[in-house]
């Protein structure tokens, strides 16, 4: 479908190889390719639709009768993404004239998502530096204060910059957190709450929350969310979703480091679902006891009992697959498989698209009368959830509208795919009981104090306890991991190694610092650093989810390196998702990485200024 596009179209046809996006005719009436595509295999040669097909990107999905993976088609979408180069001063001058153009167009988004619902204020409560096992209010808000309470911040030139514990792309902060608490706490806390980390409080989430799991006795369900109108914003591309995540899991890992400072056990379940337009990624279930925490099985799918004669608006969460025997409709957010669709069936779903005037009677009779489809056909574009009743679908094209706008639909259909994945599959949860903490319990209260992310560093090697330090941390990390070396040092000459079993394996030389700046789309604060770790996102399972997750985990892992160093007065840490994919392969010997890396730079530290150390945002810009 092809929201917002005006004029005599309602599809869009994306060639992800190229990055090239076509308008295909065909609004209220039949889109004639689409028909042509849609009569499969035994089509007549047609050499005008033949050309319009390989110029679309999809004639080579003809060539099996298998569906192209969504997901990959994302990807390929996302490679090599086109950044502006900032070690051009004229980009400096773009980036900033773009920004004012959206700040003309309207503010940006309140820095705490504002929510309805009754209010109750946290204590000033310092973490604990030690086992805290009794379910109250002040331990409650030390965990929350830790993880997602906004410390500090200073006037930007488009709004305020906040500070927390964990870093941000562009500071703009889009993790939400949310807690549902049993009948093992005071009875004041039970129930679903959202944390204003602006005003640290609990907003009382009247509705509830989407996804559920049994909780453990006296324990705690946390709710991590990303409130994307923040991000989008400031990126307004489709590659701007995947630091999102990242984000997510530097809030994640701050916050199962604080339950675990504490003596709680902690188990993370990846639970893709929403709230409103945003996405939910998953629950950090947590006990006092010192045991496993498993999840419980995943949600039954709704029931849905269709309403045979009503008006019915098109499923936004839907996309349209070419293969060989003809063309289908994806329906992102549901696993009951592809619909295979017929001309007359194209034109129903573009008639049924919601109109801008409202103006368009769309029950069925009517659908039939203005797209030539059967009732059996109709019928089957209910069944696929293709169709939708009115009501249910105009909620959904409203969620979606943020997306839309802000040209992340593809990603809002990936998250989409996730959600409707882990309403049939159970994922695993992921534990963090055999990982060594970054720092000592007693030390994570000033770790997270320290948090800086730094901008200036001193092109000296790191010291012997620094490098000792970074050395043990990658060995706790998750997710594949590159470590590049500027300068020998005690334990390993100048390269770039590869972590194995046994310790480190030289894989090839050390890049130039600017190999490394090149990487990183030319950002200046990459200059001096002396050691870089490149953390990959290695999917482990077909599906959204698992994509999802490990672009997670890494900056789960990136946050564990950054406390880990965070208290070494001699050490600083910056750390970067915008990369050029192409530039990575040489420079790690990794292969194609579809994902890209996260950059974490670790240099010694020279003088900088105040707002140059500020905490919590990161500079990398798109």
């Amino acid at each position: 479908m092809a929201p917002q596009i005006q004029a005599d179209a309602r599809w869009v046809s994306v060639d992800a190889a190229t990055r090239k996006a076509y308008v295909l005719s065909g609004k209220d009436r039949e889109c004639a390719l689409l028909s042509w595509i849609a009569q499969g295999k035994d089509r007549e040669t047609h050499e005008e639709f033949s050309a319009a097909a390989r110029a679309l990107g999809i004639s080579d999905a003809w060539e099996s009768p298998e569906a192209p993976d969504f997901l990959a088609h994302y990807r390929l979408l996302n490679l090599d993404y086109p950044f502006l180069d900032y070690s051009v001063e004229t980009s400096h001058e773009a980036d900033r004239a773009l920004m004012d153009g959206y700040a003309a167009n309207g503010a940006p988004p309140p820095v705490a998502t504002p929510r309805p619902g009754p209010s109750t204020d946290l204590p000033e409560a310092p973490l604990p530096t030690g086992p805290r096992r009794v379910p109250d209010v002040a331990l409650l808000a030390s965990w929350l204060a830790a993880a997602g309470r906004i410390t500090g911040r200073r006037q930007g030139r488009h709004g305020p910059i906040v500070i927390k514990s964990s870093p941000s792309g562009g500071a703009r902060h889009p993790t939400d957190l949310g807690v549902a608490l049993d009948d093992g706490w005071p009875a004041p806390l039970r129930g679903s709450w959202w944390y204003d980390g602006d005003r640290h409080t609990l907003i009382r989430a009247e509705a509830g929350f989407p996804v559920t799991a049994p909780l453990p006795p006296s324990g705690a369900a946390f709710i991590v969310s990303s409130h994307v109108e923040r991000a989008m914003w400031r990126y307004r591309d489709v590659r701007a979703f995947r630091p999102v995540l990242i984000d997510a899991g530097h809030v994640l890992e701050t916050l199962d480091l604080a339950l675990q400072a504490t003596g709680w056990s902690t188990a993370w379940l990846p639970m893709p679902s929403f709230v409103g337009s945003d996405p939910i990624l998953g629950l950090l279930l947590a006990t006092p006891e010192p045991a496993h925490v498993a999840a419980g099985p995943p949600p039954a799918p709704e029931t849905r009992p269709t309403v045979p004669d009503t008006e019915y608006r098109t499923n936004p969460l839907l996309s349209l697959i070419p293969r060989a025997d003809g063309l289908y409709a994806e329906v992102h957010s549901e696993r009951q498989g592809l619909a295979k669709l017929t001309p007359h069936t194209v034109t129903a779903l573009a008639y049924a698209n919601p109109s801008t005037r409202g103006d368009r009677p769309s029950r069925p009779a009517e659908i039939r009368e203005n797209s030539g489809a059967s009732p059996a056909e109709v019928e089957e574009l209910v069944a696929a959830r293709a169709l939708l009743p009115a009501d249910e679908a105009m909620r959904l094209w409203e969620r979606s509208r943020p997306w839309i706008e802000s040209s992340w639909f593809p990603s809002l259909l990936v998250h989409a795919e996730a959600a409707g994945e882990a309403q049939t599959k159970k994922h695993r949860t992921t534990t963090s009981a055999a990982l060594t903490s970054p720092v000592p319990w007693s030390r994570l209260p000033a770790a997270l104090a320290a948090r800086r992310t730094h901008r200036a560093f001193s092109e000296l090697p790191l010291t012997r306890g620094s490098l000792d330090t970074l050395l043990r941390i990658l060995a706790t990390v998750r997710s594949e991991v590159r470590l590049s070396l500027l300068h020998p040092n005690h334990v390993l000459e100048t390269g770039t190694y590869q972590r194995t079993d046994g310790g480190w394996a030289r894989v090839g030389p050390a890049p130039t610092p600017d190999e490394i700046q090149r990487a990183a789309i030319g950002q200046p604060w990459t200059a001096g650093i002396s050691a870089v770790a490149w953390l990959v996102p290695r999917v482990t399972e077909p599906g959204s989810v698992s994509w999802q997750s490990a672009l997670i985990q890494c900056g789960r892992d990136a946050q564990r390196i950054a406390l880990g160093l965070a208290t070494d007065p001699s050490c600083g840490v910056f750390q970067s998702p915008a990369l050029v994919e192409h530039l990575l392969e040489p420079l790690t010997g990794l292969g194609t990485v579809h994902d890209g890396a996260y950059l974490v730079g670790v240099g010694r530290t020279r003088a900088t200024s105040p707002d140059a150390g500020a905490h919590g945002g990161d500079a990398s810009e798109h």
